[in-house]
Protein backbone atom coordinates (compact mmCIF):
# COMPACT_ATOMS: atom_id res chain seq x y z
CA UNK A 1 0.00 0.00 0.00
CA UNK A 2 2.78 2.46 0.87
CA UNK A 3 4.49 1.84 -2.47
CA UNK A 4 1.23 2.51 -4.26
CA UNK A 5 0.68 5.66 -2.24
CA UNK A 6 4.20 6.83 -2.97
CA UNK A 7 3.68 6.40 -6.72
CA UNK A 8 0.55 8.49 -6.69
CA UNK A 9 2.01 11.23 -4.52
CA UNK A 10 5.04 11.55 -6.74
CA UNK A 11 2.61 12.30 -9.56
CA UNK A 12 0.90 15.10 -7.70
CA UNK A 13 1.60 18.49 -9.10
CA UNK A 14 3.48 21.37 -7.84
CA UNK A 15 1.94 24.48 -6.74
CA UNK A 16 2.33 27.61 -8.75
CA UNK A 17 3.78 31.09 -8.63
CA UNK A 18 1.23 33.89 -8.30
CA UNK A 19 -0.46 35.57 -11.20
CA UNK A 20 0.39 39.23 -11.56
CA UNK A 21 -2.60 40.47 -13.52
CA UNK A 22 -3.92 44.00 -13.82
CA UNK A 23 -6.39 43.92 -10.93
CA UNK A 24 -6.99 47.22 -9.18
CA UNK A 25 -6.28 47.58 -5.46
CA UNK A 26 -9.94 47.43 -4.42
CA UNK A 27 -10.50 44.22 -6.35
CA UNK A 28 -7.27 42.66 -5.07
CA UNK A 29 -8.20 43.36 -1.45
CA UNK A 30 -11.62 41.81 -1.97
CA UNK A 31 -10.26 38.79 -3.80
CA UNK A 32 -7.76 38.06 -1.04
CA UNK A 33 -10.48 37.87 1.59
CA UNK A 34 -11.01 34.27 2.67
CA UNK A 35 -13.39 32.40 0.39
CA UNK A 36 -14.66 28.84 0.14
CA UNK A 37 -15.48 27.27 -3.23
CA UNK A 38 -17.62 24.18 -3.69
CA UNK A 39 -15.83 21.75 -6.02
CA UNK A 40 -18.78 19.63 -7.07
CA UNK A 41 -17.79 16.28 -8.55
CA UNK A 42 -21.24 16.08 -10.18
CA UNK A 43 -20.95 19.30 -12.16
CA UNK A 44 -21.26 18.76 -15.93
CA UNK A 45 -17.81 18.75 -17.52
CA UNK A 46 -16.82 21.54 -19.89
CA UNK A 47 -14.21 20.81 -22.52
CA UNK A 48 -10.76 22.18 -21.71
CA UNK A 49 -10.25 22.84 -25.42
CA UNK A 50 -13.48 24.85 -25.69
CA UNK A 51 -12.41 27.01 -22.75
CA UNK A 52 -9.17 28.09 -24.46
CA UNK A 53 -8.90 31.54 -26.01
CA UNK A 54 -5.28 31.13 -27.13
CA UNK A 55 -2.08 29.20 -26.45
CA UNK A 56 1.61 29.99 -26.78
CA UNK A 57 4.16 27.19 -27.07
CA UNK A 58 7.85 27.23 -26.18
CA UNK A 59 10.22 24.32 -26.75
CA UNK A 60 13.09 23.74 -24.34
CA UNK A 61 16.13 23.31 -26.57
CA UNK A 62 17.35 19.73 -26.78
CA UNK A 63 21.12 19.30 -26.73
CA UNK A 64 23.45 16.64 -25.39
CA UNK A 65 23.57 18.69 -22.17
CA UNK A 66 19.83 19.37 -21.88
CA UNK A 67 17.88 16.15 -22.28
CA UNK A 68 14.91 16.62 -19.98
CA UNK A 69 12.20 14.47 -18.44
CA UNK A 70 9.09 15.75 -16.69
CA UNK A 71 9.08 19.32 -15.36
CA UNK A 72 6.93 19.89 -12.28
CA UNK A 73 8.56 22.88 -10.59
CA UNK A 74 9.85 25.96 -12.36
CA UNK A 75 11.23 29.34 -11.30
CA UNK A 76 10.75 32.27 -13.65
CA UNK A 77 13.70 34.63 -14.00
CA UNK A 78 13.76 38.05 -15.66
CA UNK A 79 15.69 36.55 -18.56
CA UNK A 80 14.53 32.95 -18.50
CA UNK A 81 13.86 29.89 -16.34
CA UNK A 82 15.61 27.73 -13.75
CA UNK A 83 14.38 24.32 -12.57
CA UNK A 84 15.19 20.71 -11.88
CA UNK A 85 13.20 17.75 -13.18
CA UNK A 86 11.76 14.45 -12.01
CA UNK A 87 14.03 11.55 -11.22
CA UNK A 88 14.94 9.55 -14.30
CA UNK A 89 16.28 6.05 -13.80
CA UNK A 90 19.99 5.73 -14.51
CA UNK A 91 20.68 9.47 -14.44
CA UNK A 92 21.31 12.26 -11.95
CA UNK A 93 18.97 14.57 -13.84
CA UNK A 94 16.73 15.20 -10.82
CA UNK A 95 19.67 16.71 -8.91
CA UNK A 96 20.78 18.82 -11.88
CA UNK A 97 19.75 22.48 -12.05
CA UNK A 98 19.01 23.75 -15.56
CA UNK A 99 19.02 27.31 -16.89
CA UNK A 100 17.22 28.34 -20.09
CA UNK A 101 16.66 31.78 -21.54
CA UNK A 102 13.21 33.31 -22.09
CA UNK A 103 12.93 31.68 -25.53
CA UNK A 104 13.81 28.20 -24.28
CA UNK A 105 17.45 28.21 -25.41
CA UNK A 106 19.73 26.16 -23.16
CA UNK A 107 22.20 28.29 -21.18
CA UNK A 108 23.93 26.00 -18.69
CA UNK A 109 23.41 23.45 -15.94
CA UNK A 110 25.00 22.73 -12.58
CA UNK A 111 25.07 19.67 -10.35
CA UNK A 112 26.61 19.69 -6.88
CA UNK A 113 25.05 16.50 -5.59
CA UNK A 114 27.17 14.44 -3.22
CA UNK A 115 28.12 13.84 0.39
CA UNK A 116 30.70 16.60 0.78
CA UNK A 117 30.29 19.77 2.87
CA UNK A 118 29.67 21.86 -0.25
CA UNK A 119 27.24 19.37 -1.80
CA UNK A 120 23.54 18.64 -1.44
CA UNK A 121 22.12 15.13 -1.18
CA UNK A 122 18.79 15.99 -2.81
CA UNK A 123 16.76 19.02 -3.90
CA UNK A 124 13.51 19.59 -2.00
CA UNK A 125 13.28 23.33 -2.68
CA UNK A 126 14.98 25.57 -5.24
CA UNK A 127 14.88 29.36 -5.60
CA UNK A 128 16.99 32.35 -6.60
CA UNK A 129 18.28 34.58 -3.81
CA UNK A 130 20.27 37.76 -4.53
CA UNK A 131 21.49 36.34 -7.84
CA UNK A 132 22.48 33.01 -6.27
CA UNK A 133 20.90 29.57 -6.62
CA UNK A 134 19.54 28.41 -3.26
CA UNK A 135 18.87 24.72 -2.63
CA UNK A 136 17.16 23.30 0.43
CA UNK A 137 18.15 19.67 0.99
CA UNK A 138 16.02 17.91 3.57
CA UNK A 139 18.23 14.93 4.60
CA UNK A 140 20.73 17.21 6.35
CA UNK A 141 18.29 20.12 6.76
CA UNK A 142 20.68 22.53 5.04
CA UNK A 143 20.29 25.48 2.65
CA UNK A 144 23.15 25.64 0.11
CA UNK A 145 23.90 28.59 -2.16
CA UNK A 146 25.82 28.59 -5.45
CA UNK A 147 26.59 30.94 -8.28
CA UNK A 148 24.76 30.28 -11.54
CA UNK A 149 27.99 28.64 -12.75
CA UNK A 150 27.85 26.17 -9.85
CA UNK A 151 30.53 27.65 -7.60
CA UNK A 152 29.83 27.04 -3.91
CA UNK A 153 29.12 30.19 -1.90
CA UNK A 154 27.89 29.10 1.53
CA UNK A 155 25.64 26.72 3.45
CA UNK A 156 23.50 27.13 6.53
CA UNK A 157 22.00 24.38 8.65
CA UNK A 158 18.59 24.77 10.20
CA UNK A 159 18.51 24.39 14.00
CA UNK A 160 18.38 20.81 15.23
CA UNK A 161 14.90 21.33 16.63
CA UNK A 162 13.53 22.57 13.27
CA UNK A 163 13.42 20.29 10.23
CA UNK A 164 11.01 21.46 7.55
CA UNK A 165 9.30 20.10 4.48
CA UNK A 166 9.54 23.25 2.35
CA UNK A 167 10.99 26.72 2.89
CA UNK A 168 11.24 30.07 1.07
CA UNK A 169 12.72 33.48 1.88
CA UNK A 170 10.34 36.12 3.18
CA UNK A 171 11.48 39.68 3.88
CA UNK A 172 14.51 39.34 6.20
CA UNK A 173 13.79 35.74 7.16
CA UNK A 174 12.12 32.55 5.94
CA UNK A 175 8.71 30.89 6.06
CA UNK A 176 8.49 27.12 6.28
CA UNK A 177 5.88 24.37 6.08
CA UNK A 178 6.58 21.64 8.62
CA UNK A 179 5.16 18.65 6.67
CA UNK A 180 4.16 16.75 9.84
CA UNK A 181 7.65 17.11 11.34
CA UNK A 182 7.93 18.13 15.02
CA UNK A 183 9.42 21.27 16.49
CA UNK A 184 11.63 20.61 19.53
CA UNK A 185 10.95 16.87 19.09
CA UNK A 186 7.53 17.15 20.67
CA UNK A 187 5.44 20.10 19.44
CA UNK A 188 3.66 19.79 16.09
CA UNK A 189 2.78 22.92 14.15
CA UNK A 190 1.81 23.29 10.50
CA UNK A 191 3.90 26.37 9.65
CA UNK A 192 6.87 28.29 11.08
CA UNK A 193 8.61 31.64 10.65
CA UNK A 194 12.41 31.71 10.93
CA UNK A 195 14.58 34.80 11.25
CA UNK A 196 17.50 35.67 8.99
CA UNK A 197 19.77 33.38 11.03
CA UNK A 198 17.28 30.49 10.61
CA UNK A 199 16.29 30.59 14.27
CA UNK A 200 12.68 29.77 15.09
CA UNK A 201 10.71 32.99 15.49
CA UNK A 202 7.05 31.90 15.41
CA UNK A 203 5.04 28.72 14.98
CA UNK A 204 1.50 28.61 13.65
CA UNK A 205 -1.50 26.25 13.80
CA UNK A 206 -0.72 23.67 16.42
CA UNK A 207 -2.08 20.17 15.88
CA UNK A 208 -4.81 19.03 18.25
CA UNK A 209 -3.30 15.57 18.17
CA UNK A 210 0.29 14.91 17.13
CA UNK A 211 0.59 12.82 13.95
CA UNK A 212 1.41 9.20 14.77
CA UNK A 213 3.37 7.11 12.31
CA UNK A 214 2.84 9.65 9.54
CA UNK A 215 4.56 8.90 6.27
CA UNK A 216 6.01 12.15 4.95
CA UNK A 217 6.14 12.78 1.19
CA UNK A 218 8.41 15.64 0.15
CA UNK A 219 7.61 16.20 -3.52
CA UNK A 220 5.26 19.13 -2.89
CA UNK A 221 5.99 22.82 -3.17
CA UNK A 222 4.05 24.02 -0.18
CA UNK A 223 5.50 27.53 0.24
CA UNK A 224 4.76 29.62 -2.85
CA UNK A 225 5.52 33.31 -3.53
CA UNK A 226 2.28 35.28 -3.67
CA UNK A 227 2.10 39.05 -4.11
CA UNK A 228 4.00 40.56 -1.12
CA UNK A 229 3.99 37.33 0.86
CA UNK A 230 3.66 33.60 0.40
CA UNK A 231 0.95 30.99 0.05
CA UNK A 232 1.20 28.13 2.54
CA UNK A 233 -0.20 24.70 1.90
CA UNK A 234 0.31 21.24 3.34
CA UNK A 235 -0.14 17.72 2.12
CA UNK A 236 -3.69 16.32 2.48
CA UNK A 237 -5.21 19.74 3.22
CA UNK A 238 -8.17 21.50 1.60
CA UNK A 239 -7.19 24.98 2.84
CA UNK A 240 -4.52 27.39 1.59
CA UNK A 241 -3.15 30.11 3.84
CA UNK A 242 -1.53 33.44 3.07
CA UNK A 243 1.36 34.81 5.12
CA UNK A 244 1.59 38.56 4.52
CA UNK A 245 2.87 41.39 6.68
CA UNK A 246 3.87 38.82 9.32
CA UNK A 247 0.29 37.60 9.69
CA UNK A 248 -1.13 34.18 8.81
CA UNK A 249 -4.70 33.94 7.53
CA UNK A 250 -6.72 31.41 5.53
CA UNK A 251 -6.99 32.39 1.87
CA UNK A 252 -8.92 29.67 0.01
CA UNK A 253 -10.92 26.63 1.06
CA UNK A 254 -11.84 23.88 -1.40
CA UNK A 255 -15.15 22.42 -0.28
CA UNK A 256 -15.86 18.91 -1.58
CA UNK A 257 -18.76 18.42 0.85
CA UNK A 258 -19.20 14.70 1.59
CA UNK A 259 -16.61 13.82 -1.06
CA UNK A 260 -13.60 15.03 1.00
CA UNK A 261 -11.77 12.03 2.45
CA UNK A 262 -10.24 13.77 5.48
CA UNK A 263 -13.45 15.43 6.70
CA UNK A 264 -14.19 12.93 9.46
CA UNK A 265 -10.70 11.56 10.03
CA UNK A 266 -7.77 12.59 12.23
CA UNK A 267 -4.50 13.89 10.89
CA UNK A 268 -3.11 11.29 8.46
CA UNK A 269 -1.75 8.17 10.08
CA UNK A 270 -0.62 4.85 8.72
CA UNK A 271 -3.92 3.28 9.80
CA UNK A 272 -6.06 5.28 7.38
CA UNK A 273 -4.24 4.59 4.09
CA UNK A 274 -6.16 1.40 3.39
CA UNK A 275 -9.40 3.40 3.37
CA UNK A 276 -8.34 5.75 0.55
CA UNK A 277 -9.09 3.35 -2.27
CA UNK A 278 -12.25 1.95 -0.72
CA UNK A 279 -13.92 5.34 -0.15
CA UNK A 280 -12.84 6.79 -3.54
CA UNK A 281 -13.06 10.42 -2.41
CA UNK A 282 -10.90 13.50 -3.03
CA UNK A 283 -7.84 13.30 -0.77
CA UNK A 284 -4.94 15.01 -2.60
CA UNK A 285 -5.30 18.49 -4.09
CA UNK A 286 -3.04 20.47 -6.39
CA UNK A 287 -3.72 24.11 -7.10
CA UNK A 288 -2.45 27.31 -8.69
CA UNK A 289 -3.89 30.57 -7.33
CA UNK A 290 -3.78 33.68 -9.48
CA UNK A 291 -5.36 37.05 -8.93
CA UNK A 292 -8.23 36.30 -11.33
CA UNK A 293 -8.47 32.52 -11.48
CA UNK A 294 -7.69 29.41 -9.51
CA UNK A 295 -6.80 26.13 -11.14
CA UNK A 296 -7.33 23.07 -8.96
CA UNK A 297 -7.15 19.34 -9.45
CA UNK A 298 -8.00 16.54 -7.05
CA UNK A 299 -7.02 12.89 -6.93
CA UNK A 300 -10.11 10.73 -6.39
CA UNK A 301 -9.14 7.59 -4.54
CA UNK A 302 -6.57 5.86 -6.71
CA UNK A 303 -8.73 6.04 -9.83
CA UNK A 304 -8.54 9.43 -11.55
CA UNK A 305 -8.10 13.21 -11.33
CA UNK A 306 -10.81 15.85 -11.41
CA UNK A 307 -10.02 19.34 -12.74
CA UNK A 308 -11.57 22.72 -11.91
CA UNK A 309 -11.23 26.34 -12.99
CA UNK A 310 -12.52 28.96 -10.55
CA UNK A 311 -13.25 32.55 -11.49
CA UNK A 312 -12.28 34.60 -8.44
CA UNK A 313 -14.21 37.62 -9.74
CA UNK A 314 -17.56 35.83 -9.95
CA UNK A 315 -17.02 32.74 -7.81
CA UNK A 316 -18.13 30.51 -10.69
CA UNK A 317 -16.61 27.03 -10.66
CA UNK A 318 -16.17 25.01 -13.85
CA UNK A 319 -15.39 21.31 -13.90
CA UNK A 320 -13.02 20.67 -16.78
CA UNK A 321 -12.81 17.70 -19.07
CA UNK A 322 -9.11 17.47 -19.90
CA UNK A 323 -8.12 16.17 -23.35
CA UNK A 324 -6.39 13.09 -21.98
CA UNK A 325 -7.35 9.83 -20.36
CA UNK A 326 -8.09 9.11 -16.73
CA UNK A 327 -4.69 7.60 -15.99
CA UNK A 328 -2.82 9.58 -13.34
CA UNK A 329 0.27 9.50 -15.55
CA UNK A 330 -1.56 11.14 -18.47
CA UNK A 331 -2.20 14.65 -17.29
CA UNK A 332 -1.01 18.11 -18.16
CA UNK A 333 1.36 19.37 -15.47
CA UNK A 334 0.58 22.90 -14.38
CA UNK A 335 3.43 25.24 -13.51
CA UNK A 336 1.57 28.31 -12.30
CA UNK A 337 0.00 31.52 -13.51
CA UNK A 338 1.91 34.13 -15.46
CA UNK A 339 -0.24 37.23 -15.66
CA UNK A 340 -3.58 35.95 -17.01
CA UNK A 341 -2.20 32.76 -18.53
CA UNK A 342 -1.75 29.37 -16.90
CA UNK A 343 1.55 27.62 -17.63
CA UNK A 344 1.59 23.89 -18.33
CA UNK A 345 4.41 21.46 -19.00
CA UNK A 346 3.40 19.21 -21.89
CA UNK A 347 5.14 16.49 -23.87
CA UNK A 348 5.72 16.59 -27.60
CA UNK A 349 3.27 13.70 -27.94
CA UNK A 350 0.50 15.90 -26.52
CA UNK A 351 0.93 18.72 -29.00
CA UNK A 352 -0.49 17.44 -32.35
CA UNK A 353 -3.82 16.35 -30.86
CA UNK A 354 -4.16 19.62 -28.96
CA UNK A 355 -3.30 21.88 -31.88
CA UNK A 356 -5.58 20.02 -34.27
CA UNK A 357 -8.53 20.98 -32.08
CA UNK A 358 -7.68 24.72 -32.18
CA UNK A 359 -7.93 27.29 -34.96
CA UNK A 360 -4.67 28.63 -36.37
CA UNK A 361 -5.38 32.11 -34.99
CA UNK A 362 -5.47 30.64 -31.47
CA UNK A 363 -1.91 29.25 -31.69
CA UNK A 364 1.26 31.24 -31.11
CA UNK A 365 4.89 30.13 -30.98
CA UNK A 366 7.60 31.78 -28.91
CA UNK A 367 10.56 33.08 -30.87
CA UNK A 368 12.69 30.15 -32.03
CA UNK A 369 9.95 27.55 -31.53
CA UNK A 370 8.31 25.95 -34.55
CA UNK A 371 6.03 22.98 -35.01
CA UNK A 372 8.83 21.23 -36.89
CA UNK A 373 11.22 21.67 -33.93
CA UNK A 374 8.58 20.41 -31.53
CA UNK A 375 7.99 17.28 -33.57
CA UNK A 376 11.71 16.51 -33.77
CA UNK A 377 12.44 16.89 -30.05
CA UNK A 378 11.62 14.78 -27.01
CA UNK A 379 12.08 17.62 -24.53
CA UNK A 380 8.92 18.90 -22.80
CA UNK A 381 7.40 22.24 -23.73
CA UNK A 382 5.87 25.09 -21.82
CA UNK A 383 2.36 25.94 -22.94
CA UNK A 384 0.72 29.16 -21.79
CA UNK A 385 -3.07 28.96 -21.89
CA UNK A 386 -5.34 31.99 -21.85
CA UNK A 387 -8.90 31.08 -21.03
CA UNK A 388 -11.96 32.72 -22.57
Amino acid sequence: MKNKLFSFLMLTLVLSCSEKGSVNDKEATSLDDFKSYHLDLNLPKESFIDMIESVELMQFEETDESLLSTIRKINRLDDGFVFHTDKKMGTNEHTTIYFFDKNGNFKNKINRQGQGPEEYISIESLWMENGLVAVYSMPKSVIYRYTTEGEFVDSRKLPDQVRVGDIRPYKDGYVAEMNYLPINDSSYYKFAKLDKDLKLEKAFLKYKDAPNGMWRPTNYSTVIPYQDGVQLFRVFSDTIYAYTNDKLAPLVHFDFKENWFWADKPEPTSEVWQKVEAENKAWVIGMAIGQKHIYADALIGYSHWEYFLINRMTGKVKRMGMPKGKSVSEEFLYLGWEKDRLMFSVTTADVPKLLSALDENQINYREGTTLEKIESSENPLVMWVKFK
